[in-house]
């Protein structure tokens, strides 16, 4: 499987990250979904999905090995695991949402009030807010990522920010 995501990638820079990418979080990522997964199957099926997410992405990651690209690894893996249980039926937005801080939340930089702010958002609404800022994707990029619709993502990163604008009003 692994060279089917390698021969999708045009450079050997961008494989080389690739691979480390594969070689560092594939395990962390089969642990992500396993808190949201019961099925080995499903599981396997999220990591792929995850994996080929990255695979669309990678001439953003500069650095395999870092932080920053470990909190997005495990963002993408969580998303796609979310996708087939929301795939699936019968579950609600407020249960994925739950499900969701239960497991594995992605740790925000705490550094000042905004990243205190940031920390406390539901993990739909931080996630996103991390895609486009701390990331730099584009919202496009970002419907990729969590396999939701552009405008989908756009509604959703107008309601984080307004979120996060209350939550530091609230502060004040």
């Amino acid at each position: 499987m692994l060279q089917i995501y390698l021969d999708a990638l045009d450079t050997t820079e961008e494989k080389d990250r690739f691979l480390l990418i594969y070689e560092k979080y594939r395990d962390l990522m089969f642990y992500v979904a396993q808190k949201y997964l019961s099925s080995q199957a499903d599981r396997e099926i999220a990591v792929d999905a995850a994996l080929y997410s990255i695979v669309e992405i990678i001439f953003k990651i500069k650095d395999p090995l870092s932080s920053k690209t470990k909190n997005l690894v495990v963002l993408i893996t969580k998303n796609k695991c979310l996708d087939i249980l929301r795939k699936r039926g019968g579950i609600t937005e407020e249960v994925l949402i739950e499900m969701s801080e239960r497991a594995l939340p992605v740790p925000a930089p705490r550094t000042d009030e905004l990243s205190d702010a940031i920390a406390s958002l539901r993990d739909p609404y931080r996630d996103i807010i991390f895609l486009r800022y701390l990331h730099g994707y584009s919202t496009a990029e970002i419907s990729k990522i969590l396999g939701i619709s552009r405008d989908a993502a756009i509604k959703r990163l107008q309601r984080a920010k307004q979120e996060l604008k209350q939550l530091l009003e609230e502060d004040r």
